[in-house]
């Protein structure tokens, strides 16, 4: 099991627990207030007992100001759930999830009379459940990580004494979460010793860095060596662009500190993460989620669409109705992405990977009623579904065309880093189809460096909205 799978499983238990939890703590709150007679004596006002539904009706909006609170402080972070930190993040979580709860309970549920006392209860209840939770999460991640499951395995480029603690910390550490694999180094030969007893392997140079990412399954990589040179540094951030790996550096390195550089610490040593692998964690898992739902959703509602224009297609011109074709996706993926035919069968013969032009003669008569209300792009649905692309991201480039615009095109391996997408940022600004590229990879990093699931719902908003004007 991948690091990446692990994570998104533990992630995905702790919000239903979290849940469960939540929705136990009031049910609880509930019964100590008002069938236990433990209280009595303090209540301020006495009377009957309310209606235990008022309570029911009270558990969504309590879970959902909670699940957003612990998302804000990274409760559903894994590097943030050590006991100390999570603890005190917790206190904060459980004091402003119980004002947005008060703050609902005057503002929309004013009508009904509710217990303080039942609010106060279910506030530390909560508090103490999803510690535990935590505490107990954490130590069962730390026992499979002992057995070697859901790893993330690590590199070093660069080599010194500093790097030999760096190792020694990993490697005495089985518990963390990091696998030591090796190290890069440009003037290290097959093996190096460390110390007695401890054998290093070296697996290449700085200029072999993506072989090696790909034969090694590099999740991460450390420069933590001060005699790496800027310009390796350079040369790897810019080589590994297209591909999800996380890259650190030590924080004495400051002229590297750029926008959205994060600074965190590793076994005790400050790093700065100088490239994140974006859309991780809980958001990500929504994402994922929303793909999954949308897709089918729209496969059942526009089926029989689906099904009239398949048929148009093979009733008005000779050829499959769906058009398969290799593109590049997440990480240099391929994958055949399928879209209804709009053009002649014949329509690549002698021209080879191009873009499509508004005009394009290649076009049939219905190709160019679907193009005009994207109604070609339907069948992506399906891709999405499949995993192989999200509705929201940067249009997926021909596999002909990735070598040509790599070279011409600074940053643009970047667009790789996440999933390709049925819209995107570009697309919504106008960049779609024969356009600028060098103005549309700067919407697509802009889009990766600020994603969020509130954009990509106001980039599907747009798109929606586009479309039905024409």
């Amino acid at each position: 099991m991948s690091k990446k799978t692990l994570d998104h499983l533990l992630i995905l238990f702790t919000v239903l627990s979290d849940i469960c939890f939540i929705a136990t703590s009031i049910v609880i709150a509930y019964w100590m207030r008002f069938e236990s007679g433990w209280l009595d004596a303090l209540a301020l006002h006495k009377g009957g007992t309310p209606p235990f539904d008022n309570y029911i009706r009270l558990i969504p909006v309590t879970a959902i100001i909670w699940l957003v609170t612990l998302n804000g402080f990274k409760l559903y972070s894994q590097e943030n759930n050590n006991s100390l930190s999570s603890f005190w993040n917790l206190c904060k979580t459980a004091c402003i999830a119980l004002i947005g709860t008060l703050a609902v309970l005057f503002f929309i549920y004013h009508h009904v009379a509710y217990s303080r006392w039942v609010m106060l209860l279910a506030t530390g209840i909560s508090l103490v459940f999803l510690f535990f939770v935590r505490l107990v999460l954490q130590r069962f991640r730390q026992a499979i990580h002992e057995h070697g499951v859901g790893m993330s395995r690590v590199a070093l480029v660069g080599y010194d004494e500093r790097s030999t603690t760096f190792i020694d910390d990993i490697n005495e550490s089985p518990n963390s979460g990091y696998k030591f694999v090796g190290l890069i180094d440009e003037t290290t030969d097959n093996e190096i010793y460390l110390g007695e007893d401890s054998h290093v392997q070296y697996l290449g140079k700085s200029e072999q860095i993506l072989d090696i990412i790909q034969e090694y399954r590099i999740d991460t990589l450390f420069i933590v060596s001060p005699r790496v040179s800027n310009e390796v540094i350079l040369q790897i951030l810019q080589t590994c662009e297209g591909i999800p790996v996380q890259i650190n550096v030590l924080h004495e390195l400051s002229e590297f500190i750029i926008g959205g550089t994060a600074v965190t610490f590793f076994q005790g040593h400050p790093v700065l993460q100088l490239r994140e692998t974006p859309m991780q964690g809980v958001s990500g898992i929504i994402k994922r989620l929303l793909d999954i739902v949308f897709s089918l959703v729209a496969l059942i509602v526009l089926s029989p669409l689906m099904l009239v224009i398949a048929a148009a297609i093979r009733l008005t011109s000779p050829g499959k109705a769906i058009f398969r074709q290799e593109r590049v996706g997440r990480a240099g993926k391929r994958f055949n992405i399928y879209k209804f035919r709009s053009m002649r069968v014949d329509a690549e013969e002698n021209v080879g990977h191009v873009w499509a032009k508004n005009d394009d003669p290649r076009q049939t008569n219905l190709g160019k009623f679907l193009r005009r209300w994207s109604l070609d792009e339907l069948p992506q649905f399906l891709n999405v579904l499949k995993g192989d692309m999200s509705l929201v991201g940067p249009r997926p480039e021909m596999s002909g065309l990735i070598e040509t615009f790599q070279e011409s095109i600074p940053n643009y391996l970047t667009r790789q880093r996440v999933k390709s997408g049925m819209t995107g940022w570009a697309q919504v600004n106008g960049f779609r189809g024969n356009t600028s590229l060098e103005d549309r990879v700067d919407f697509d990093r802009y889009y990766i460096e600020n994603w969020s699931i509130a954009l990509d719902i106001k980039i599907i908003l747009i798109t929606i909205w586009a479309i039905i004007k024409g």
